[in-house]
């Protein structure tokens, strides 16, 4: 069993209490740094935010926050696209001592206006494209001391950013040493899979650790860059993407528009070394790359390619990121810079894995939860395994609760950055958080083992297990990982329960890329036979590589793609008719 001491540097924890002292800090010692580049798309250069005028942002916000007539604990909801102005948002709402609400851009307005009214926000801050609903507030009840439109648009909305705040040079700011460490910083809705929002609340202490254990065991030095494509909403972009690199001195680069060509040419121009997303952008980035990768270049890269990967799996990634035809490879794609892949937010194709080392990029999965700020596991260069999701990170223990015959039973964690609690919802934070040994647990409700050596694995969510006539026990995300192919864009695994009530039969509903069939197959993208066909060639190798029990029984095709959260995550819960026979 691995030690921390065995794979998590040395350097000492993030030393503050709050954002306001980490603010501080980080203004002064890296102020003429970047610490924000975005590149609206149109724009030929990066815009650039030094340290210095990040800080001074962060400040002006929170200062005409006050002015407004904000006061300690107020709440203040932010609804807009990933760009500088959200991120001076977030954090000049925290260091006024006020807590901020980031809402998901794709929820519809009636579910941001039952959040504003839930949390009795009094400022808010919003996209161009919100400007009517903005304006609709008064009239619905939610009336606010302050609306702040950051970014202008052709529908009219025009930002009123750099104003905000102007007039109030003169409000003093709170102590830095006043923001206690558990006060609520960030209150985050996760609809989770249940389909019932449930605010997840986290401290100045929760966030901060959080980061500084993704620091610790990736161990970023000065000259990175990294790369933000995820909305900035969610807990896993915030920490890993914005406050982790923030925190140390460390510039991000923010995406525009999540396109292949916007990326490759943001991480290009900028210079990008840690490259952050969720295993479904991975999955097409190498979709795309493979492509580009046949015939005699196959040939050639064989041997370089193999070697790589095996070296990769032994924690030796110098080999691939140092071989010269490797690194040519990689700059076709337009990422020569990345010598890191950080994939979380779902579960990540071992084969996808596989794919980027044996190119040299080193891709490492992780782990988390909302609820936990919200790493949980991460693999590390030196210490890796693709079909894992890692190893703990600093000062979190992780232990399997009610374990089965095969060490199998639900994950549970304690660290810094388990959360407060959800905002005002005792009931439904006592089922995820129990007191054991003085210590506060958090039950994943994710179904998993650890291997002898440390290494998390997961097998699926405890409310996703397919329970077979024989007592077998199934889970889906196992079995929908092994579909990586063009022909398929997206595929669901229930179990489909038998009309006699004996157990449950694997049944598969998959979304044909309709596109990539009318490319490689010309004429045939609306042959619902021939499509029918090509699915169950990879039905069929798939149940290839399973045991009895948990082969595809039978599938269906559907041409409308699954609703998905924000981590591009199927909602599950909204597709239970599948599960009837």
């Amino acid at each position: 069993m691995l030690k921390f001491s065995d794979y998590i540097s040395n350097m000492p924890d993030n030393p503050h209490q709050n954002f306001a002292q980490l603010l501080e800090q980080v203004a002064r010692d890296h102020a003429g740094k970047d610490a924000i580049l975005y590149r609206p798309v149109g724009q030929k250069e990066f815009t650039r935010w030094s340290f210095s005028k990040y800080g001074d942002e962060c400040r002006r916000v929170a200062r005409g926050l006050l002015a407004a007539g904000l006061t300690k604990g107020d709440r203040v909801v932010l609804w807009a696209e990933n760009r500088p102005e959200w991120m001076a948002t977030w954090m000049g709402t925290i260091i006024a001592g006020l807590s901020i609400v980031p809402v998901d851009f794709l929820v519809t307005e009636q579910e941001c206006l039952n959040i504003i009214k839930i949390t009795r926000a009094k400022a808010f801050f919003h996209s161009s494209k919100k400007q009517d609903f903005a304006e609709s507030l008064a009239g619905e009840g939610a009336k606010m001391a302050a609306t702040v439109c950051i970014s202008s648009g052709k529908n009219g909305g025009k930002s009123e950013f750099q104003d905000f705040g102007k007039d109030a040079a003169g409000q003093t700011l709170p102590n830095p040493d006043s923001i206690a460490p558990d006060h609520p910083a960030s209150i985050v809705f996760t609809s989770g899979t249940t389909g019932v929002a449930k605010g997840v609340t986290l401290s100045h202490k929760n966030i901060i650790a959080n980061a500084s254990a993704a620091i610790r065991i990736l161990e970023p030095n000065d000259t990175d860059v990294f790369l933000d494509v995820l909305p900035l909403h969610h807990t896993y972009p915030t920490t890993c993407c914005f406050i982790a690199p923030i925190s140390f001195g460390i510039p991000t680069v923010i995406v525009d528009r999540v396109i292949g060509d916007v990326i490759r040419a943001d991480a290009r121009d900028a210079g990008v070394t840690f490259f952050i997303g969720v295993p479904l952008l991975f999955d097409k980035f190498m979709i795309g790359a493979a492509k580009k990768i046949t015939g005699i270049k196959k040939l050639v890269l064989g041997g370089p390619r193999k070697k790589t990967l095996a070296l990769a799996k032994q924690g030796k990634p110098e080999f691939g990121q140092n071989h010269k035809l490797l690194k040519k490879v990689r700059g076709k794609f337009d990422l020569a810079s990345v010598r890191i892949m950080v994939a979380g937010g779902g579960p990540l194709n071992p084969a996808t894995a596989d794919f980027f080392d044996s190119l040299g990029f080193n891709i490492v999965q992780g782990y988390g939860m909302s609820e936990n700020s919200p790493l949980i596991t991460v693999n590390t260069p030196r210490h890796k395994r693709n079909e894992s999701v890692g190893l703990p990170v600093s000062n979190t223990k992780v232990k399997i609760f009610d374990p089965n015959e095969e060490g199998i039973g639900e994950i549970g964690c304690t660290s810094p950055s388990v959360m407060i609690g959800y905002f005002e919802n005792d009931e439904a934070t006592s089922e995820v958080i129990k007191l054991i040994d003085g210590e506060r647990w958090l039950f994943t409700g994710d179904l998993g083992k650890i291997d002898d050596d440390g290494f998390v694995h997961i097998l699926g969510r405890k409310k996703n297990l397919i329970v077979t006539a024989a007592g077998k026990n199934i889970y889906p995300e196992e079995i929908e990982v092994l579909f990586s192919s063009r022909i398929i864009a997206e595929i669901l695994v229930v179990g489909r329960k038998a009309k006699d009530g004996s157990g449950e039969t694997i049944f598969a509903v998959v979304v044909p890329n309709y596109e990539n069939i009318k490319e490689d197959f010309p004429g045939k993208e609306n042959d619902e036979a021939f499509i029918h066909g090509e699915v169950k060639k990879l039905v069929e190798d798939a149940n290839r590589k399973l045991p009895p029990y948990k082969k595809i029984g039978d599938f269906i095709l559907r041409k409308d793609p699954f609703e998905k959260n924000a981590q591009q995550k199927i909602k599950r819960f909204m597709y239970k008719e599948y599960e009837n026979a």
